[in-house]
């Protein structure tokens, strides 16, 4: 058994029930997946739409944990969000962090006594010397070092973790989900008015760096642009029937004016208000909603609509035609696949080789394994060989790549002398 043996393969048709979603009960009888129903195969992909969102209070998108107490995130206190937008994004500015020093004593909170209580102060010390520039922003406001309210070694470990997990998520998703959230929407809950939340409305995708162990963390803006909160979007206008104004993440981006927009949307509603200063770095993940959006039907060309696309036609409605069997995956390969016909640029298991082999042949199917059994060497595997078969077929397979996955593939295209066929991000 090869190290990416969890690796495997799921070929599902139509009718047999493994499919659930939206289940359905009608006169009483056991729930039937969406799939298995006669609604309009438009409304079973809205259904199955709709639960790809997190409307609830666990989607950091919709409730951002302000505080850095027992969660993976640093608040930013004391600053400025139109300045750090300012420096950070139109300027390009790298960033470092101030830890919190005691209203009582001035000084920076360590030691040990320190290490006993919570690594946050409640209190901060106000600077002596801070002067207004003709702007009239304070000097504070101007530089490129945010205030927290952590001690230094509570500011260190959390960096630290910050760090080295958004190190790891990107290379097991392949996307960044670390962002600084300037500015928030507080709004209450119409079910609970006890509990108020705070949802980000601009996100920057960032990145913290450093030289080495000795130095300062520096926070500084990825080469992506910067949006606004979709999932956000989406809950007030399914929810509460609030649109939001039009982002635009251009040069003339003005925050402080689309605060004011986003201000006057929720104008109606009682006790929700815009935090323009409100600053977090943390995790923030859009997988799931940009799924949501690129399964719109009204986003796809006239003519090319998805719900007219022949798999999706086959989940929703039509199901699939029987099809031949698989080799199995216990089998002895070698009488199938002739190593002269694998045309692989990484290593592969008999799993992986299988799949590339399957592929090949026209064969539609889903990749599974967890973190770490192999799924970007086996894609890349997969566009390897189809660049091989012929320009046009290792076009569609590029193609067909999501951004989580085109990064790690085209790593392994890079290190393995097959650079010239990555383009972009790919």
């Amino acid at each position: 058994m090869g190290p990416y043996r969890a690796l495997s393969m799921i070929y599902e048709s139509s009718g047999d029930g493994t499919l659930a979603s939206s289940p359905i009960i009608e006169n009483g009888e056991l729930p039937i997946s969406v799939f298995q129903s006669d609604l309009p195969i438009d409304e079973k992909l809205d259904r199955a739409r709709t639960e790809l969102l997190d409307l609830s209070a666990r989607n950091r998108l919709l409730n951002m944990p302000r505080s850095s107490k027992g969660a993976k995130a640093v608040e930013v206190v004391d600053e400025v969000g139109t300045e750090v937008f300012r420096l950070l994004v139109q300027e390009g500015k790298p960033f470092t962090f101030l830890a919190g020093r005691s209203a009582q004593s001035g000084e920076p909170v360590d030691g040990e006594a320190a290490a006993e209580e919570a690594d946050e102060i409640a209190d901060l010390a106000q600077p002596e010397d801070d002067i207004i520039d003709g702007r009239g922003i304070f000097s504070r406001y101007a530089d490129t070092r945010l205030q927290t309210r952590l001690t230094p070694k509570g500011l260190q470990k959390r960096l630290l973790e910050l760090y080295f997990d958004a190190r790891t998520l990107e290379e097991e998703q392949g996307v960044n989900i670390l962002y600084l959230a300037l500015g928030a929407l507080k709004w209450i809950d119409p079910n609970n008015a006890a509990n108020i939340r705070f949802a980000p409305l601009v996100l920057v995708p960032v990145q913290l760096e450093r030289g080495n162990a000795g130095e300062k963390f520096k926070l500084r803006m990825r080469q992506e642009d910067y949006a606004s909160n979709l999932s956000l979007e989406a809950f007030l206008d399914r929810v509460h029937g609030i649109r939001l104004p039009a982002f635009e993440a251009n040069d003339g981006f003005d925050p402080a004016s689309y605060f004011g927009e986003v201000a006057d949307a929720v104008s109606a509603k009682p006790g929700w208000e815009v935090h323009p200063d409100v600053i977090v770095l943390g995790f923030f993940s859009f997988a799931k909603f940009l799924m949501y959006r690129d399964l719109d039907p009204q986003t796809w060309p006239n003519g090319g609509r998805i719900t007219d696309r022949t798999l999706v036609r086959g989940l929703l409605s039509d199901g699939f035609d029987g099809s031949e069997g698989m080799i199995p995956e216990d089998a002895n390969i070698d009488p199938f696949i002739p190593p002269s016909a694998m045309l692989h640029i990484v290593d592969s298991d008999s799993s992986q080789a299988l799949v590339v082999h399957e592929v090949r042949r026209g064969r539609d199917m889903v990749i599974q394994g967890s973190p770490g059994t192999g799924k970007s060497q086996t894609i890349a595997n997969i566009v390897a060989s189809a660049i091989a078969d012929g320009p046009d077929q290792g076009r569609a397979g590029a193609r067909h790549l999501r951004r989580n996955a085109a990064r790690p593939t085209g790593a392994r295209f890079r290190g393995h002398g097959s650079a010239a066929h990555c383009v972009g991000e790919f």
